[in-house]
């Protein structure tokens, strides 16, 4: 059962690692991917975030981030960029995720490009993000009814993100993805336009760092979409830690696995978190962010 989302696909894919295994539940994140989902939480880093990703057996993708303040203003960047298959006949659009570790003859292509800029008024953090987003998908042509010709569906987007202090912890609302249908071909499709709230805290346990991550997400056509997941981090010496983290989120389609999980190693300025979410089939999305900063 498809939810009523539009394309492209970059949109409703998680970016990084720990987005993925923390049920994509990031706009109220804590690091320079947040760009992806809340402008008002992007993190100044001297630094930047790369991830790596393969999809299935013919699928992979690459996404970086950073962010740099200046005076008042955090100004941030980002950009994903996926690369998977399918078979010629498969005439179904827009895709869903699972298509991701799909494979076949007929080369797809998606990505999402956001600037983001925010800064912090009387307690509240206020961010706008600017996005291109496209698919690259193979049409069906009048000559020989195969799918073998490129067609692009191009997009603008914005994003409006507002985060606080909430009960210890960050509150964060983000209006994504607005903007008008776009056309493939001589069709048009709507973007995914949501709603996204939600709230994140880390406390200490004795020797543990414990944190929590939760989202509500609400489409225009009524689908809802809750998510969430908690870490789990212990740090034998200062500057080196582990983390296990799990989550959960209500899924696009069935044929994507609800949980993910994951874990991570830091050493000093040095991040290497992983992170997995799985489909039907037996197949599963594997993710490596490596973070210096």
């Amino acid at each position: 059962m498809y939810a009523q989302a539009g394309g492209p696909l970059a949109l409703l894919v998680p970016v990084s690692a720990r987005a993925a295994s923390l049920g994509n539940a990031w706009v109220a994140g804590r690091d320079e991917y947040t760009i992806f989902s809340n402008p008002a939480l992007i993190t100044p880093t001297t630094g930047f975030g790369l991830t790596l990703a393969s999809h299935g057996s013919d699928g992979r993708s690459i996404a970086s981030a950073s962010a740099a303040t200046v005076g008042e203003y955090t100004f941030g960047w980002g950009v994903h960029l996926l690369d998977f298959s399918t078979s010629r006949s498969n005439t179904a659009y827009p895709y869903a995720p699972a298509a991701l570790v799909g494979s076949g003859d007929a080369d797809l292509f998606s990505m999402v490009a956001v600037v983001a800029v925010r800064r912090t008024y009387k307690g509240f953090g206020i961010g706008v993000a600017a996005k291109y987003a496209q698919d690259v998908v193979p049409r069906e042509t009048a000559q020989n009814g195969l799918l073998v010709v490129p067609t692009r569906g191009a997009a603008l987007l914005g994003d409006v993100g507002i985060s606080h202090s909430l009960l210890g912890g960050t509150a964060g609302l983000s209006v994504q993805n607005i903007s008008q249908p776009y056309s493939v071909g001589p069709n048009s499709f709507s973007v995914p336009t949501q709603i996204a709230v939600g709230w994140s805290d880390q406390t200490q346990w004795g020797p543990l760092d414990i944190g929590y991550v939760t989202q509500v997400t609400a489409r225009r056509e009524g689908w809802v979409a809750p998510g969430g997941g908690v870490e789990v981090g212990w740090a034998w010496i200062d500057g080196y830690s582990v983390t296990g983290r799990v989550g959960a989120r209500r899924t696009e389609t069935d044929d994507e696995k609800p949980v993910g999980i994951g874990a991570s190693f830091r050493a000093d300025r040095l991040n290497i978190e992983y992170g997995v979410n799985f489909y039907t089939g037996n197949e599963a999305s594997h993710r490596l962010t490596l973070r210096w900063r």
